[in-house]
């Protein structure tokens, strides 16, 4: 009797996990999915110039979506950052790339933050995150701008 309750209760249990996975995997699938459609916007957009801004607005509302479906996603609160380093909104994009950060330390994270805080003009914290970038990664250096390191 017992073994037969434990095994209903360990189907149970097997069951709920399952369930849970199937709807954490369609979260990240959608979150991938907006990340994804940002990016591409994005990059079509650059070529314009200037950026579009309703095009920006529409970008950053897709991966406010994102986030708490995929809140490991490090390209999501990088993606956030490009958004307002495109409208040269520096405070916003240095807080969604120390976001990325606190995910995972890239050399293009401290690249990217490096160019926030410069237009920021905060440049002696640009130039340790260009240090940091180019630390990471040598090849970096060509993008610092010249007085960045």
């Amino acid at each position: 009797m017992k073994g037969k309750w434990l095994a209903a209760v360990l189907t149970l249990l097997l069951a709920a996990a399952t369930v849970g996975q199937a709807v954490r995997w369609s979260h990240r699938r959608t979150a991938s999915r907006l990340l994804a459609e940002s990016e591409a916007r994005t990059l079509s957009a650059v070529r314009m110039r200037p950026v579009p801004a309703d095009l920006i607005a529409t970008n950053l509302e897709a991966l406010r979506q994102a986030a708490p479906l995929d809140p490991v996603e490090v390209g999501i609160p990088i993606a956030r950052g490009t958004q307002y380093f495109l409208l040269s909104r520096p405070e916003p994009a240095i807080a969604a790339y120390r976001d990325s950060l606190a995910l995972e330390s890239r050399s293009e994270g401290y690249l990217n933050l490096g160019r926030s805080l410069w237009l920021a003009g905060r440049f002696d914290e640009a130039r340790e995150s260009f240090r940091r970038a180019v630390r990471l990664d040598p090849h970096l250096a060509r993008l610092v701008p010249p007085g960045g390191l």
